[in-house]
């Protein structure tokens, strides 16, 4: 799959435009049961990878543990996608138009939104397939957002202008969608369950599209804004990036939970799961898979523009200010 670039030199309104039908997925079977001899995600995107004791399970353990998190990370896209952008994009859209760009963008962000609600629905449905017990009456088993957090984000992602954290974090989230997409690629022709592979797929196609908008809404949105903004945003970036966007909680913890409830035998192993998953997050192959000049290039590209974020580089580790290469 080819890497997005940062390049933004085409008109925002032509971005908005897909070139295939967005979230269709010609032929799909959403009818056969799923294939659980195979690999819901690639193995190097969990972060149980980055422990000893996950080299020491069985093939089986593994690759049940591997689906339990695949399925964890699509309710995380999806309510991303879902209480998140969608209300970020809802704010760009809204947002007084003065100008021909401002009406393109306007259009650019109503399609951005179908693009994410059919994500969404396309994330709900691969779990329901997944595991139909599990998600017979709920979206979400893993992931439990406090209700003070969720109004707290759904309260910024409803006013970007008053906190332009959101365009950053929804860049380095969107941008590591593609990562996601390019590594089950890699392993999917002889590892990867054949709904899984085709829907990381089209999901990686729009992001690449998704990601150069993100960089206009930055442009026009944070790039001009005051010291006093942009210092208080790059605060909260780090507490973001360095905490809850990085570190292992609570719904990695409920993984585990659920594969020790499928397999008992490895009960005695769960203070060790708990352990080395809480030390995971200081793993310096795993906060590289996270953020870095692989994985999310665009968007450290674009931070190296403004001196605000130098701070990030003892935080992530593999973040490298190089302003000067871009002045």
């Amino acid at each position: 799959m080819r890497r997005a670039t940062a390049a933004t030199g085409a008109p925002v309104e032509r971005l908005g435009v897909p070139r295939r039908p967005s979230g269709a997925i010609a032929g799909l079977d959403w009818t056969s049961p799923i294939d659980r001899s195979r690999w819901f995600v690639c193995e190097t995107l969990t972060p149980l990878y980055y422990t000893r004791i996950y080299h020491q399970l069985s093939p089986g353990h593994r690759r049940r543990y591997n689906q339990l998190a695949g399925m964890y990370a699509n309710e995380l896209i999806a309510f991303l996608e879902r209480e998140f952008l969608d209300l970020v994009l809802n704010a760009v859209r809204s947002a007084p138009v003065t100008e021909r760009a401002g009406l393109g963008l306007r259009e650019t962000a109503d399609e951005f939104r179908r693009e994410e609600r059919r994500h969404v629905a396309l994330w709900r449905r691969l779990n329901r397939l997944s595991d139909p017990e599990r998600y017979a009456g709920t979206d979400r088993c893993f992931l439990r957002v406090p209700a003070v957090l969720l109004r707290l984000a759904r309260l910024a992602a409803r006013h970007p202008g008053a906190v332009p954290v959101v365009f950053w974090l929804q860049l380095a989230q969107e941008e590591r969608s593609i990562e996601i997409s390019r590594r089950c690629a890699l392993m999917e022709a002889e590892a990867i369950e054949p709904r899984y592979a085709a829907v990381y797929r089209a999901h990686g196609r729009d992001e690449i599209r998704h990601v150069r908008i993100d960089c206009h809404l930055i442009e026009r949105f944070y790039a001009g804004r005051s010291a006093a903004v942009r210092w208080t945003t790059a605060r909260l970036l780090e507490r973001l990036l360095d905490g809850p966007f990085m570190v292992p909680g609570g719904s990695s913890r409920r993984v585990i939970a659920a594969l020790i409830e499928e397999c008992p035998e490895l009960l005695p192993l769960l203070p060790v799961f708990r352990r080395e998953l809480r030390d995971v997050a200081r793993d310096p192959d795993y906060r590289r898979m996270m953020y870095s000049r692989d994985t999310t290039p665009i968007t450290f590209e674009l931070l190296d523009r403004f001196p605000e974020f130098a701070r990030l580089q003892s935080l992530l580790q593999a973040y490298n200010p190089v302003r000067a290469r871009l002045s």
